[in-house]
Parts: C-alpha cells; sequence; structure tokens
C-alpha cells in the first residue's frame, strides 16, 4: 500500500493536540513554492537511493535512472548513499565509508573509528547511516549495536561522528545519538529515544535538545529521521512504530539553523500521511517544494501543494529504498579509469589474534584494516599449516587434537576488480 495522501495534522483524532490552523499554513514565499508545484513546475535536483543492495540516481520525475554500483550483493550492500551539493556520493559498505562520483568512480575509503557508545562503551561496526555535508567537506556516520553490558541496561545504542570526507580525521562531532542529517555545514540533526528525539548538534560541540513528540501530543509515540528544508522553515519526520507508522510534517519557527536549539520553538504538526509499515528516510527537496521518502512501493516523492489534501505523491522507482535529495545534477558520465580506480589491496593495520591457545579457549581474529575496505573477508584457520575441517569464522575453539600443534589463520581480502589478498597470522604452539 503506497502512501498517496495527506490529511491535517489536527485530524488524527486522540493522537495529537489540535492545532490552531487544520490545513497547510504557508509563509509567502512557501505559498509561491506550492502554488508553482500544484502548477506542474519540474523539481529540481537529483535523488540517490538503494535498490536491489546497489546504489542508484534518478532525477525526482522517474526520469534518468542510473545505476552507480554494481558490486553490491547481499552479503556485502551499499547502505545509507548521500550526495553533496556538487554531486559527490558517500554512502556505507562493510566496515567502511565510501566516497565516489555519480558514475561510480571510487575517490577514497575510509574506515571510521570506533566510538564511545551511552554505556561507556567502544562501539565500532557497519556505518549504516552516512551523510555528507552539502559542501562536501565532511562525512557523518552513525552506527547501531544491540547489547547487553554489565550495569547498563539491554537494548540498541546509536553512535555518530564526523570526519573528514576526503581522509579519515580525528572525529570533530560525536554524540550517543542516530540518523544524522545536515542542516547546514556546520550544524547536524541526530535523534535518540524517549526525551532525546529531535536534537540539534554544532560541530565542535555537544547535541542539544530541541523538541520530542511529548511537547506537542497528547500520547506521544516515537519520532525520527526528520530532513529540515534548507531555509529552516518546514520539517519532516517519521512518527509512530510498526503499523502505525506515518510521516508528518511541520511549520518551524525561530531559526533552527544557527539559533540556540533549546531556544528554537516547537514546531507546528501540520499534515500527516496514512500509515505504512515500510515508511522511513524522508528527504526535503533542495528548493522545499516536496519531499522523497521509501514506502511499501518503493522510492516515492510527495509533491508539496497549497493544502494537506493537494499533496500528490508518485511512486517512482518501484522497490527503491533511502533516497536522498540533492540540488545537483543526474549526470554520472562515463566510468573514467585512473589513479583513483583501486589495483590492489594495501594492509594498513595487521589483523591480530586475541585470546590464548589453550584446548577448550576461543581464539578471535580481527580482519585488519585495508585499503580500499574489502566487499568481504575470508578465514581459514591451520593446524600445523594444514587447513584445519569447516574451521572458517573469525572465532575458533581450540581442540584436544590441537594439543602439541602450531595452529595460525589464514585472513582473505576480497574486491571486485581487485585480486585477492592474504595475510597469516601465527598463533603458536598449543601447549596443554
Amino acid at each position: 500500500m503506497g502512501v498517496t495522501r495527506l490529511v491535517a495534522a489536527a485530524a488524527l483524532s486522540g493522537a495529537l493536540v489540535a492545532t490552531a490552523a487544520p490545513s497547510h499554513s504557508l509563509t509567502a514565499s512557501q505559498s509561491a513554492g506550492a502554488a508553482s508545484a500544484a502548477a506542474g513546475a519540474p523539481l529540481t535536483g537529483s535523488i540517490v537511493f538503494l535498490k536491489d543492495f546497489n546504489i542508484w540516481i534518478v532525477n525526482p520525475d522517474g526520469s534518468g535512472l542510473a545505476q552507480v554500483t554494481r558490486d553490491g550483493t547481499a552479503q556485502s550492500p551499499y547502505y545509507s548513499p548521500s550526495m553533496s551539493d556538487d554531486g559527490i556520493l558517500a554512502a556505507g559498505k562493510d566496515q567502511d565509508i565510501v566516497r565516489m562520483r555519480q558514475n561510480g568512480t571510487v575517490l577514497n575509503t575510509i574506515d571510521p573509528p570506533a566510538l564511545t557508545n551511552s554505556a561507556g562503551q567502544p562501539q565500532d561496526g557497519v556505518p549504516v547511516h552516512v551523510a555528507i555535508s552539502p559542501d562536501g567537506n565532511r562525512i557523518a556516520w552513525s552506527t547501531a549495536l544491540s547489547s547487553c553490558p554489565v550495569g547498563a541496561p539491554c537494548g540498541t545504542r546509536l553512535v555518530t561522528g564526523v570526519t573528514s570526507a576526503t581522509q579519515l580525521t580525528t572525529p570533530v562531532a560525536t554524540s550517543t545519538y542516530g540518523d544524522p542529517s545536515w542542516v547546514t555545514n556546520n550544524r547536524l540533526m541526530v535523534h535518540g529515544g524517549f526525551l532525546s528525539q529531535m536534537m540539534l548538534q554544532d560541530l565542535g560541540g555537544s547535541a542539544q535538545h530541541w523538541f520530542d513528540d511529548q511537547d506537542y501530543a497528547a500520547t506521544p509515540t516515537d519520532l525520527a529521521d526528520g530532513s529540515l528544508s534548507r531555509d529552516g522553515r518546514f520539517l519532516v519526520a517519521v512518527r509512530g512504530f510498526d503499523t502505525s507508522t506515518h510521516l508528518m510534517t511541520y511549520q518551524v519557527t525561530g531559526d533552527p539553523l544557527a539559533g540556540d536549539p533549546n531556544s528554537v520553538p516547537t514546531p507546528s504538526p501540520d499534515c500527516v500521511t496514512s500509515t505504512d509499515v515500510h515508511l522511513a528516510s524522508p528527504t526535503m527537496s533542495p528548493d522545499a517544494r516536496g519531499f522523497a521518502f521509501e514506502d511499501s512501493d518503493g522510492l516515492t516523492v510527495m509533491q508539496i501543494g497549497a493544502s494537506c489534501g493537494a499533496y500528490v505523491a508518485t511512486t517512482i522507482v518501484p522497490g527503491g529504498s533511502r533516497p536522498n535529495w540533492s540540488p545537483a545534477a543526474n549526470n554520472p558520465g562515463p566510468v573514467q579509469p585512473g589513479p583513483t580506480t583501486p589495483k590492489a589491496f594495501d594492509l594498513v593495520k595487521k589483523p591480530s589474534v586475541s585470546g590464548r591457545a589453550v584446548v577448550g579457549h576461543r581464539l578471535k581474529v580481527t580482519t585488519g584494516q585495508w585499503q580500499p575496505g574489502p566487499d568481504r573477508t575470508t578465514f581459514q584457520w591451520l593446524r600445523n599449516g594444514k587447513a584445519i575441517r569447516r574451521a572458517t569464522s573469525a572465532v575458533y575453539r581450540v581442540k584436544r587434537s590441537d594439543r602439541g600443534k602450531r595452529l595460525s589463520v589464514i585472513i582473505t581480502a576480497h574486491g571486485a576488480g581487485i585480486p585477492d589478498r592474504t595475510v597469516t597470522i601465527s598463533v603458536g604452539k598449543v601447549r596443554r
């Protein structure tokens, strides 16, 4: 079921405090934009998104569809593509952030460092949410980890960091929130749970509370994954969960772009979509005349109208997901091989083995750090130089048959168009 209609937020019986204006209240500039949209003026820019584990690009009207990457698989998919104003893409893949052109030419890869989560633990992993800044100079990323640490409640913890786009740098901002999106080149919007749903964070500073669903709703629910218009006057976010999931649009007052987050007024709920369990990843058009998102039908574009009932939704790519809308033109061009195309794996940090070579104990090998990041990494444990049958995971439990034998492990990096590279790590003799 696709999302094809919006109603005034006040029409959600019992869910929200009634707003003063049940229909779309527009400023003069937004009213002109809505009228232009209603008149059929084409939406500008381009949208990057995911489909079949790879990154694609398309125009807002569904034309110009082009595949950007071709090495994404079910075992090694791309995550969360985003695009700067000048058309440079950044996305997650395996443990890395990959920066590339619209034609898929890789410019550089970054293996972001572990960050400290809300339980005080180092947290690393797949960058499941990646956002390149509008000027293309920085990349924000977040990871998510479900755990039950000692002395802390079980749950899924989020962490966000920001690095230079061209090389790994010490993060200029970190937080224990997720789903980062750029408000300006120096300010992010990040999201947490109850009492920290909508947060603003300046580079070099900590995340500051903006507002929560409970600030306006009689019966609060989940609120996250928001996108703010470039002029700071229009917000769209995911509200609810499971089968109650819907999108909410808001009118924003004050200055969320540069003002003190604690002093920016709570936005006014405006319009709400019908529910769809697959609603996610709303992203505003550069001129605030529409927004894109994923739903049960795929990649959908909502064109803003003069009232909630005049919004028009069109599914432009069935099966598309995780969209990001940029003012950049859709102009991939041919793939240009050159020095930026990786030809071999460079071992930046050697893999290591933790644990004791003692019967009954577990040994665990790290993947190390490679440049570029491999699509996948495989393992083979050896006993006296010979492969141990079915010992092909990163963890190996020492057996009685290993006693007196020397153990080692082969780590192999694999990547599309790049020769495999192997590294052998010696563990030593099992003595007891």
